[in-house]
């Protein structure tokens, strides 16, 4: 029973900080801040988290993995490769469009100043991102959508109209929606599609 009280509690500052740390950015938010929005007292914050720095890696840890999660769910399941690029696509926006707190933080870590890139071992993340978008892009090279030497190429197009389009979200210039993911995949694969 007790566990399940930690979780509550250790969530309740996980999304706490994410908010916090994307609205006013990592080094304005105090732990104060933080415990007060999560309703919770600063020795808790302590217990389970250790500083302020253990907060936002455990933050960006938590959400990412069930992200990942989700993206090994979308490979493990049956269909052709086309369609495989478009829900994988479809499962980054998604997921951005459904934690905008979450997606505004990382990129302003991953994106921002020098001093706070160490803060957090981003590139631990993108290296696992890469590698499960890249499974579904190896399936459309076997499958002879894409020409083998294209292979490097579709997965940076592939992340960087996610950025884009994800970019394009958190400043309101955009909605994500099924159809938007759908149209990135159809649009590269006219660039790199096996012309054979």
């Amino acid at each position: 029973m007790a566990s399940v009280a930690e979780n509550v509690i250790a969530n309740k500052l996980l999304e706490a900080a994410v908010q916090l740390f994307a609205t006013k950015g990592y080094p304005a938010t105090s732990t104060r801040e933080i415990v007060e929005a999560a309703g919770v007292t600063k020795p808790m914050l302590y217990y389970y988290f250790q500083s302020k720095e253990g907060l936002l890696a455990a933050a960006i840890g938590h959400f990412l993995d069930a992200f990942y999660q989700r993206l090994r769910e979308v490979l493990s399941q049956p269909r052709e490769p086309y369609q495989q690029l478009v829900e994988l696509v479809w499962a980054h926006l998604d997921f951005c469009q459904g934690h905008m707190p979450l997606a505004r933080l990382f990129y302003a870590l991953y994106f921002g100043p020098d001093d706070q890139k160490g803060l957090v071992d981003l590139k631990k993340y993108t290296d696992v991102g890469h590698e499960l978008l890249m499974q579904g892009v190896d399936r459309a090279v076997a499958a002879g959508l894409v020409r083998p030497d294209c292979r490097e190429d579709l997965g940076l197009a592939l992340h960087g109209m996610i950025n884009i389009w994800t970019i394009a979200a958190l400043n309101g210039e955009a909605e994500l929606n099924f159809d938007i993911a759908r149209k990135i995949i159809d649009d590269l694969l006219r660039g790199f599609r096996n012309s054979l």
